[in-house]
C-alpha cells in the first residue's frame, strides 16, 4: 500500500465503509434480478403448461357442444362455470376462432349448446367486469356466437365509459344484425367521435337495405366526414339507381372530399348516363375530385364518355391524366360506347395516359 492511500485510509474511515456498502448492495440488488428473471421463466412455464392442458379440456368441450342429443347439459354447465380467472378469456378466444369460420346452422347449433349449458348467462356477467378488456371480450364473443337475447345489454354497452368496450358492443351489434340496434347505430353514425366512424359504418353495412334510411339521412349532414361515408354506405347498400339518384346532388358540395367521395361512389355503381355533375366534376379546383370524375367516366356505357375522357387526358394533373386513360380502355368494352373509345384509343396513340392504360390491359389490371 503506498502511503498516500495509507493516509487516506487512515483519515477517512468512512470512505471504505461507503464502498463496501454500495458493493454489498450491488450485490443483492444482482441476487434480486436473478431470482426475479428465474422466477419469472418458471411462472411462465408453468403457465404455458397449464395453458395446454386447459387449452386441450376446452377442445373436449366443444366437441361435445357439437355432438347433438349426446351431450349432458348439467355436467357442461358445472365444466364451464368451473374456468377460473386465467382460463375464462382463454376459452372466449377459443370459441370465437372456432365460431369465425362456421356456417350460420353450425353457428346456430353452437349458440343453443352454450344456451344450455350456461355459457350466455356468464358472457353476460362478464360484460359487466371492471377491467375494460374482460368487457370487450365478453361482447366480441356474444357477438360472434350471434346472441340476440344480449342485444339490448350490448345497447347498453354503446355507452361505456371505455372507447374499445362501445367499439366491440357496435361490430357485436353489427354481427347479430338485430334490427332494434339500427336507431341507436344511426345516432352514433350521425354524431361522430365516441365510437370510430369506420367502426360504425361496417355494422350498419352489414345490415344490408335495412341500413338504407341511415346513409340517405347522413348525405345531409352538416359534418363533412359523415356524408362521405355516407355516400359510400349508399353504394354499398341501395340499388344502383336509388344510390345514383341520392349520391348526385353531392357532386356540388361545398367540401371538396365530399365531392370526391361522390364520384367515386358513381364509379362504384356506373350507369347507362354520364350524369351532368359528374361531367362538370372534371373542371373542379381540386385535382382529386378531377381525378375521381374521370375514373368514374369508364363505368358508363355512355358514348359521351369517351370524348370527356378524351379531354381529360390533357390534365395538367396526372392522376387525373392517368384515370382517363384508363376509363378510355374500360370504355372500349362497353356494348355502347365501344366503338366510339376504339376510335378515340387510336386518336390518341402515343399519349402517355393511354399507352399506361393498355399496357396495364394486357396484364389484367385495367
Amino acid at each position: 500500500m503506498s502511503p498516500a492511500v495509507g493516509l487516506a485510509a487512515a483519515t477517512r474511515p468512512w470512505l471504505w465503509g461507503t464502498a463496501g456498502a454500495i458493493a454489498l448492495t450491488l450485490l443483492l440488488l444482482n441476487l434480486v434480478l436473478a431470482v426475479a428473471v428465474h422466477g419469472r421463466r418458471l411462472r411462465q412455464s408453468v403457465r404455458s403448461r397449464r395453458e395446454k392442458t386447459f387449452r386441450a379440456r376446452v377442445e373436449s368441450i366443444m366437441r361435445e357442444l357439437d355432438q347433438a342429443g349426446t351431450r349432458d347439459p348439467g355436467r357442461l354447465r358445472q365444466e364451464i362455470a368451473s374456468f377460473d380467472e386465467l382460463e375464462r378469456p382463454i376459452a372466449a378466444t377459443m370459441l370465437i376462432e372456432r365460431l369465425k369460420p362456421a356456417s350460420q346452422a353450425e353457428r346456430e347449433h353452437t349458440l343453443d349448446a352454450l344456451r344450455a349449458a350456461g355459457a350466455i348467462e356468464l358472457l353476460v356477467r362478464s360484460t359487466r367486469r371492471r377491467m375494460p378488456w374482460r368487457r370487450a371480450l365478453a361482447i366480441r364473443t356474444l357477438g360472434w356466437a350471434g346472441a340476440t337475447e344480449t342485444v339490448p345489454l350490448l345497447i347498453e354497452r354503446l355507452s361505456d365509459s371505455n372507447r374499445s368496450v362501445r367499439e366491440a358492443a357496435v361490430r357485436a351489434l353489427g354481427r347479430i344484425g338485430d334490427a332494434r340496434a339500427l336507431a341507436p347505430l344511426d345516432a352514433l353514425f350521425g354524431s361522430p367521435g365516441r365510437v370510430g366512424s369506420g367502426v360504425v359504418y361496417d355494422a350498419l353495412v352489414a345490415f344490408g337495405a335495412e341500413a338504407a334510411p341511415t346513409f340517405v339521412r347522413g348525405l345531409r349532414s352538416r359534418v363533412a366526414s359523415v356524408r362521405v361515408a355516407a355516400c359510400f354506405g349508399v353504394a354499398a347498400v341501395s340499388e344502383p339507381g336509388e344510390a345514383r339518384a341520392a349520391v348526385e346532388p353531392l357532386l356540388a358540395d361545398a367540401e371538396a372530399p365530399v365531392r370526391g367521395a361522390a364520384a367515386e361512389t358513381l364509379r362504384q355503381v356506373g350507369g347507362e348516363r354520364v350524369p351532368d355533375g359528374l361531367a362538370a366534376a372534371l373542371h373542379d379546383e381540386q385535382p382529386t375530385v378531377r381525378s375521381a370524375a374521370a375514373a368514374a367516366l369508364g363505368a358508363y356505357d355512355d358514348p359521351r364518355a369517351v370524348e370527356l375522357a378524351l379531354a381529360a387526358l390533357l390534365d395538367p394533373d396526372r392522376d387525373t391524366a392517368v384515370c382517363a386513360g384508363e376509363s378510355l380502355v374500360r370504355l372500349s368494352r362497353s356494348p355502347a360506347a365501344a366503338e366510339a373509345a376504339a376510335a378515340a384509343l387510336r386518336r390518341s396513340e402515343g399519349s402517355w395516359p393511354v399507352e399506361r392504360a393498355q399496357i396495364f390491359a394486357s396484364l389484367g389490371v385495367v
